[in-house]
């Protein structure tokens, strides 16, 4: 690491030195890190639809362009291969806030469903009352299963409807894996699975779903979660395989790289890790602190649910390098985060240190940073300016974010699924 980078982070207080151990304030990184004559990088928000690029005015393109353009909309619009040849397999990315689906259509490309990870559980007082709920609900159109004489909403419509309560909705995972602690997990998990992957297009399609890394700061067991959504799988009758969760945003991303560098996937329950060289997955682990932490955090310093905090942080209007110093509940959020991201950064490479299978790359590699955790405008400013204070044992090329954040996880899972 550059000596004169490290002077620049000592200050503005974010790197001290105590009895020679280097240490990081995860509370000064804040404001853009740049010069005074430095203009500051406009960071795209990427929970929005980018704007198709403009193309030239017809009169300054010559007319040999304008029909070779002419050819490639018609085709483009045109293309379409039949049922038989439209690559088979489905990738399922299984996170704790979102399930995400991905299968190829007939114009070839991949097309994304997604469901919020999360239930309400509503109990009718009287048999008359449960009659309105129930109406209630189908007006509402909002998909819903009855157990037991309970209502049990899922998705987007009880995240919202426990908003308007002020209320937190349950989850069937947590940190990553089944929720041991909720007896409704499994009912509800395969509903939500059954409702997103609907029913396999040939006789045992290939699934390809995600699952954690071991976690290096926590224990509990994912094989029983890897070998619970197996089993379910199979029983809606596709092919069922398990691929780690770092390893298929690699797969999604590190291509033109040649799959060699690190991906980090930032979902709402865990961290997940991987250090790939030419294609191998030589390092790969989670940290059990990831966007839940901050939810929670935040919500128990600002007395807020929470839900309510989850909503705040998905909304554009939060910087977490500028926080609107007005806004409690955003304040909250960017401190949070900022110590959630260091203390990832200082649990990688203390593990990527004493690891006997990490490679000595010639080169730099890249680093993605794809999921929901990082989506808020400002994580990568702030990542980059954690990931420079924190001492690597891989020098680091630059750090890049996945083009479509949400998605990218479950993109190499259908990608793999797909392949002969």
């Amino acid at each position: 690491m550059a000596r004169d980078k490290i002077r620049e982070l000592e200050q503005q207080g974010i790197v001290t030195y105590t009895e020679g151990i280097r240490t990081v304030d995860a509370s000064q990184l804040t404001g853009p890190l740049v010069g005074r004559n430095t203009p500051i990088k406009k960071e795209v928000d990427k929970r929005q639809v980018k704007e198709k690029p403009q193309s030239p005015k017809k009169d300054l393109v010559p007319k040999e362009m304008q029909q070779r353009e002419l050819l490639n909309q018609q085709f483009s619009k045109e293309f379409s291969m039949s049922e038989e040849q439209v690559p088979k397999g489905v990738g399922l990315d299984i996170g704790t806030s979102f399930l995400v689906s991905g299968k190829f259509e007939k114009d070839g490309k991949i097309r994304f469903k997604k469901l919020r990870d999360c239930f309400l559980e509503l109990e009718p007082k009287t048999p008359i009352n449960k009659k309105f709920i129930q109406k209630g609900l189908d007006e509402r159109k909002a998909p819903y299963v009855e157990k037991d004489g309970k209502f049990y909403v899922l998705g987007e419509e009880a995240f919202l409807m426990a908003n308007e309560r002020h209320v937190n909705t349950r989850r069937p995972m947590v940190k990553g894996v089944i929720s041991p602690a909720e007896k409704e997990a499994l009912p509800i998990l395969r509903e939500l699975i059954k409702r997103l992957v609907g029913e396999p297009r040939i006789k045992d399609e290939r699934l390809v779903y995600s699952v954690p890394g071991k976690p290096i700061d926590a224990e509990f067991d994912q094989v029983f979660h890897q070998e619970i959504l197996g089993s379910f799988i199979k029983s809606l009758g596709f092919d069922a395989h398990p691929m780690n969760e770092a390893e298929a945003l690699a797969y999604s991303e590190l291509l033109e790289e040649g799959l060699t560098g690190i991906s980090i996937s930032c979902g709402a329950g865990m961290m997940n890790v991987a250090v790939l060289s030419s294609g191998e997955t030589v390092v790969n682990f989670s940290t059990s602190k990831s966007g839940d932490w901050v939810d929670q955090q935040a919500a128990i310093a600002t007395n807020m649910t929470h839900s309510m905090v989850q909503q705040e942080k998905e909304s554009p209007e939060l910087d977490l390098m500028n926080p609107d110093p007005d806004n409690q509940i955003h304040r909250a959020i960017a401190i949070y985060y900022g110590n959630l991201i260091v203390y990832t950064l200082e649990q990688v490479a203390y593990d990527l240190r004493r690891s006997p299978a990490l490679p000595k790359f010639k080169d730099p590699v890249p680093l993605v940073v794809a999921g929901g955790t990082s989506l808020p405008k400002g994580f990568i400013p702030k990542f980059e300016q954690a990931l420079s204070a924190v001492d690597m044992p891989i020098k680091i090329s630059g750090v890049r974010h996945a083009a479509d954040p949400l998605h990218a996880v479950c993109n190499g899972l259908c990608l793999a699924a797909s392949m002969e």
